[in-house]
């Protein structure tokens, strides 16, 4: 409602095929959707897209710009962050302990030496408590997950729907069940729904380079570049630009 009050228009199902730049004098003047339409830019395009992505719209002689606040390339060479391994369960919620019921977050950390390592630290939250609406009675929803920390290289050249990528879901997703057997101890026996998303997920479906979570730039070693870019008239927004990944910094982005 607030883009349409502006004058704005949301177009579905309308992917960009190339982010058009004149090559007299290097300012980006449109989109190309897949299709052929092209829409002009009046003074700008904002790219929501991660950096991967928007430097593979660009024209190959673009690509090469350098960002006019930061040191970090518009192209592959950017560090992507590993990615996640998710488990959503639908459960009997009936006779769940206090400890179950008592917070709807939990934080579990096998090894505090081992924090970002692979199949280490899980975020587990069961949302259900806080809004019961989210599950029928009787049922609780449960949200687990490996923190940016799963390494796109395991699953990379597998097959969705394959035998192998089922097994490796459910090898993937055990230090998920064992993070929430420590307040749930029979969850297993409780299940009626399980979902298992992995980095092939991720990159699938939200359109993520190698499933990642974003770029990973050390604030000890250098910050995030801001909205702009050194292509005229391309601006950045979302997790590509100023101030980083996460949602918050998302929401927060291009300011």
């Amino acid at each position: 409602r607030g883009l349409r009050k502006h004058g704005g228009e949301l177009r579905l199902r309308s992917a960009v095929e190339q982010i058009l730049v004149d090559e007299a004098d290097g300012r980006c003047t449109g989109v190309r959707l897949v299709g052929g339409r092209v829409v002009h830019a009046r003074r700008a395009v904002i790219s929501n897209a991660p950096v991967w992505q928007t430097a593979a719209l660009l024209p190959p002689a673009a690509r090469a710009a350098v960002r006019a606040t930061g040191s970090a390339p518009l192209d592959a060479s950017t560090p992507p962050t590993p990615s996640f391994v998710h488990l959503h369960l639908g459960i009997r919620s009936d006779g769940l302990s206090e400890q179950a019921l008592s917070s709807i977050h939990h934080i579990v950390v096998p090894e505090w030496e081992k924090l970002t390592q692979p199949q280490s630290a899980a975020f587990v939250s069961v949302p259900s408590l806080l809004d019961p609406s989210l599950a029928p009675e009787g049922r609780a929803v449960i949200h687990a997950y490996l923190p940016a920390t799963e390494p796109y290289e395991v699953w990379e050249g597998l097959t969705r729907g394959s035998a192998e990528y089922e097994r490796l879901k459910a090898e993937r997703a055990a230090p998920l069940y064992a993070a929430i057997e420590r307040f749930i101890p029979d969850v297993r026996a409780r299940v009626d729904v399980e979902l298992v998303g992995s980095p092939l997920t991720h990159e699938r479906f939200l359109r993520r380079h190698r499933g990642t979570y974003g770029p990973e730039l050390s604030a000890a070693d250098s910050a995030f570049p801001g909205a702009r870019t050194a292509v005229d008239g391309l601006l950045t927004c979302g997790d590509s630009c100023w101030p980083g990944i996460g949602v918050p910094a998302v929401a927060g982005s291009g300011i």
